[in-house]
């Protein structure tokens, strides 16, 4: 299990597409001063509100997956992709 970094600046997720093992946590790391989230489109997972320079809890992603789409629900043009490999 590995865990990776989802950084939130510039009013967007860097990176924006992301790769991960299955089993892997991902961590997403706020340097904004205003509250984001990172929310699955399909609602497989939710951060809940990440407070401007914080991070959230770890998200584990256990199943493989080629594409799960998500979005900061406070300013929905911020998108990201997450792809977890076997």
């Amino acid at each position: 299990m590995a865990q990776q970094t989802v950084t939130i600046k510039n009013m967007s997720f860097d990176p924006k597409k992301i790769m991960v093992k299955a089993g892997d946590e991902i961590i997403w790391k706020n340097t904004m001063p205003m509250n984001h989230t990172a929310t699955a489109n399909d609602g497989s997972f939710d951060t809940g509100v990440i407070q401007g320079n914080h991070s959230s809890k770890p998200i584990r992603f256990e199943q493989a997956n080629p594409s799960i789409k998500y979005r900061c629900t406070i300013h929905p043009v911020m998108t990201g992709e997450i792809e977890v490999t076997p």
